[in-house]
């Protein structure tokens, strides 16, 4: 099992999304999309990245923390973590 970290900044304009390694990685470069004003809103989610031995697919699925990104005064970001969603 490797963990890893998804990363998804939206809004009006391109935006973006991706996967890092570690945590640092994944929130600069959501950052990144927020002070260049291409997403207004950003997440990062901790995941396993599995390889499919059983069904030949690989996938990524939701393991642990989950941030949401505010940005402040001067452009500042700060992440605050989500609380997990309760469901089946």
């Amino acid at each position: 099992m490797i963990t890893v970290f998804l990363w998804q900044a939206d809004g009006p304009r391109q935006g973006g999304r991706g996967i890092s390694g570690d945590c640092k990685a994944a929130r600069r470069a959501a950052a990144e999309c927020l002070r260049s004003g291409t997403a207004t809103a950003a997440t990062i989610e901790e995941a396993t990245a599995e390889i499919g031995m059983r069904t030949l697919t690989d996938g990524y699925y939701p393991t642990g923390p989950r941030w949401q990104a505010r940005v402040g005064a001067q452009g500042r970001v700060r992440w605050v973590p989500l609380k997990a969603e309760r469901g089946a």
